[in-house]
């Protein structure tokens, strides 16, 4: 009896085609977004296209700009969703990868879709940022395109962070654009070591928003510009508190030091009240806030929480199936771990978090994976940061990554 699985589906031709005529109006409309397309006129499948990442809808965004379709990478997290994962499934064959390890089986999929004549998108950095600045690359992205011996397109979005924030819930309309900035030929892919790829890869694709819109002015219209930060922003730069920001429209604000600014049309901080050493930027508050936290004592906190949150939730994962809760009610961290629903997660024994969507965190144990369902207007940001600079301390690493 044959034992063999089944090559992965291409995406269909058709089916995008279809989602083009009826989705690149829509992110006209709504969004202000346009595909440079004289940048892509030429390329051809097979090929691997990679871009920096900045929406949840940044699939429809690339492929929009090349005339076939291409099978996406895609958090398996997303098959968890009953009959709308099916749906995507159909319409688009994702290629399933778990953030928490190296997926064997989402590369052989890449290499059975490549064989077949098909394209492969994938976002390099594997997570959508938080800050406006996009600077990691998956591990050993260079050694992977290498090895397909495929041109690599390399696509990069801009404006997609002040249009659609990640820790915002109502998008602004300004102007988010996308083009292809390079194409890496089969030839260059035999000459460059994986090494000089990365490299390549890198500078292409990194991409700071505030930089960008500091020289192209750009206006992003909308009346929330600032609702929900506390989702992303946790530190006060005036009081040096934790736990005290709020937003409403476009105004954000310190419960503790009346500390108060506003977001304006650019995407830079307006300073109103209290605020003579906020930075001008998201980004430069997240350094900030970050500097902040790696300053910490975390031995004071070994019997007393840093950080506590309620009205959580944590399931644990049955990997591209179903989420299934394993209680309700808080969340501590201590120097050591985190007390979830009464369960501790010891620190030395995670190995990887990241965020879904707002505020679920993704936690990935070495006994499983789970996730962390915060409340509304709650910060998972703050236990990720935490729980990786605390790793880091654990394994004596100064430059280590933070989850971003």
């Amino acid at each position: 009896m044959k034992n063999k699985k089944k090559d992965i589906k291409l995406a269909s031709n058709l089916i995008f085609d279809i989602l083009r005529i009826i989705l690149v109006p829509i992110l006209w409309r709504k969004y202000r977004f346009r595909f440079e397309y004289h940048t892509s006129k030429g390329i051809t499948r097979p090929c691997i296209i990679l871009s920096n990442h900045q929406t949840s809808f940044d699939q429809f965004v690339v492929g929009s700009g090349f005339r076939f379709a291409m099978n996406f990478f895609a958090s398996d997290s997303i098959f968890r969703h009953g009959l709308l994962s099916k749906l995507m499934i159909f319409l688009a064959q994702p290629i399933p990868f778990s953030k928490g390890s190296t997926d064997a089986s989402a590369i052989i999929k890449m290499f059975s879709v490549l064989k077949q004549g098909g394209s492969v998108g994938i976002f390099v950095s594997g997570s959508r940022s938080f800050f406006g600045e996009e600077c990691t690359l998956k591990p050993g992205i260079g050694k992977l395109v290498k090895k397909t011996g495929v041109p690599v397109v390399l696509v990069k979005m801009r404006g997609g962070y002040n249009t659609k924030p990640r820790w915002k819930s109502k998008p602004n309309k300004g102007d988010m654009r996308a083009g292809v900035s390079r194409v890496i030929s089969p030839e260059e892919l035999s000459a460059f070591s994986s090494e000089q790829l990365d490299e390549i890869i890198m500078k292409e694709l990194y991409f700071n928003e505030f930089e960008w819109n500091a020289a192209e002015q750009i206006v992003f219209k909308g009346k929330h510009k600032a609702e929900f930060l506390e989702r992303a922003l946790f530190y006060c730069p005036e009081c040096k508190s934790l736990e005290s920001l709020g937003s409403k429209g476009n105004e954000f604000f310190c419960n503790k030091c009346e500390m108060r600014v506003i977001i304006n049309g650019t995407g830079f901080f307006e300073k109103i009240n209290n605020a003579g050493t906020c930075p001008d930027t998201i980004l430069e508050w997240s350094r900030m806030q970050l500097e902040h936290i790696k300053s910490l004592d975390f031995c004071k906190y070994a019997d007393k929480p840093l950080f506590s949150d309620s009205g959580v939730r944590l399931s644990s994962v049955i990997r591209s199936k179903k989420d299934v809760t394993i209680g309700k009610g808080s969340v501590e961290l201590y120097s050591d771990r985190l007390r979830i629903c009464g369960k501790d997660f010891l620190i030395e024994n995670f190995k990887d978090m990241s965020i879904q969507s707002y505020n679920r965190l993704m936690i990935y144990m070495t006994d499983g994976e789970y996730t962390l369902d915060m409340a509304l207007k709650g910060n998972a940001v703050k236990y990720m940061i935490c729980s990786y600079h605390l790793k880091n301390l654990m394994q004596n690493t100064e430059n280590g990554h933070y989850g971003y």
